[in-house]
Parts: C-alpha cells; structure tokens; sequence
C-alpha cells in the first residue's frame, strides 16, 4: 500500500512539471459489468458501488462543472447507460427537469423513475426528442466506429447538446482506482482498472467529437467532459 502511494505521488508531480497527466496506454477488455457475469446481487452491489464512487469521488461535482459550461438550464433530459439512475436523478432534481433513463438491461434500472430498456446505439426516441442527452462513465464502452456511432445518435435525440462525462485514461486514476477497488466487490475490483485503461484523454476526445460542434473540458478528480452542440431550436 505504501510503494503504490509513493508511486502516485512521483506520477502526480510528474503530471504536474509537464502541466497535464501522463497517459497510460489504451487497452481495450470487456468489463464483468457488460458481460453480465455475476449474480444478480452481485451486479447489484456492484451498481451501488458506482453510484458510492460517483457521489464521493466526483461524480456531482464534475457535472456541476460540466452543466456550468454548458449553460443549459434542460426541461427534458435522457440518460444513456444509466445504470440504476441515481446519479442522473440527483442532477435532473437539481435542474427540475424531466428525466428518462435508459439502460440496455431492465434488471439494471432502479425502481424509480422514468426507465427505458434499450440499445443506445439505437435509441428507441425520435429525433430531438430531449434538450439535454447525457452519459456518465459510459463512452469508454465503445472504440471506434462504434463510438462515433454512439455520440451521433445521442446527438441525434437532442435538441441542445450532448453532454458527456468520463475518465480520462492516466496513470494516477489508474492506480487511484486500482487501490479503491481493492475495497470493493469482485465485480467492480476487476472493472474499475480495465475502465480507466479503455477511457479516451482529452485529446483523444477531441479528435472523437470532430465531426460535430463541440468541447473538451478537464474536470475535476480526473475526469474529463465533452459537449456536442446541437442547437437546433435556435
């Protein structure tokens, strides 16, 4: 526990002589989350895990940031891979607005709330459906075509923009995520890691989002953010 706290700190006053965080290099593996692979109360646990590490670790803070940017107060607002939704309900309270949320499997959505079973490549709503589509911790799922896929149809369901929070791939959440998750349930110590070496750095990001209107912002517990502008009720 000691040496990995004296390797953070060396990484973290390295990222801070070069004015940024080093990059660890992208490896792409499928999470135990995504294949299902648990029991149901396994998954379960592991959900309230996330939502434990989005209200303590950045989670509600980082989208203050990210809302403030924006400068959207949203009536309607989707929630793509929500998980069991507390997050985005938290934040939709906060704002008043309307809030639907979608995840692909209906055992992964909390009791409460307005819940969509669906596939977010192929969101079950017609175009400009909500002024706000959100994600969180959700882009690093998807590579390639099949993320520029995702953010197109998101955009696509949106009236204002697309906004999108997520870790940025570096050495110090990586290793930060390594040691929580040694507290957590099998689930989430095996995911937690592989999270952080799939997620996009913020250059990265910018080149994902090129096709559209957009903004890459660094957040806050080494998190980063990134806004497509839809706009089209202006």
């Amino acid at each position: 526990m000691q040496l990995y706290c004296v390797r953070i700190e060396k990484l973290r006053a390295g990222a801070q002589r070069r004015g940024g965080l080093i990059a660890v290099r992208q490896q792409l593996a499928q999470e135990l989350l995504d294949d299902d692979a648990g029991t149901p109360q396994e998954v379960n646990r592991s959900l309230a895990e996330l939502w434990w590490i989005n209200r303590h670790l950045g989670g509600l803070s980082s989208w203050r940031q990210l809302l403030h940017a924006a400068q959207i107060a949203p009536a309607t607002w989707l929630d793509v891979g929500s998980g069991r939704g507390e997050l985005a309900a938290l934040l939709a309270q906060m704002s008043g607005a309307q809030v639907v949320m979608l995840d692909r499997r209906t055992s992964h959505l909390g009791a409460s709330g307005c819940r969509v079973a669906g596939d977010a490549l192929q969101l079950p709503f017609t175009d400009a459906s909500f002024d706000v589509v959100t994600c969180n911790l959700f882009l690093h799922h998807f590579h390639g075509d099949m993320a520029r896929q995702l953010l197109a149809e998101m955009r696509r369901v949106a009236r204002r923009a697309v906004l999108i929070n997520d870790l940025e791939r570096a050495w110090i959440p990586y290793w930060f995520i390594r040691l929580l998750a040694a507290r957590f349930s099998r689930i989430t110590r095996y995911d937690g890691p592989r999270s952080v070496r799939q997620a996009y750095t913020a250059a990265e990001l910018d080149q994902l989002a090129q096709p559209w209107p957009h903004k890459v912002l660094r957040l806050s517990h080494y998190r980063v953010g990134l806004i497509l502008w839809c706009n089209r009720d202006l």
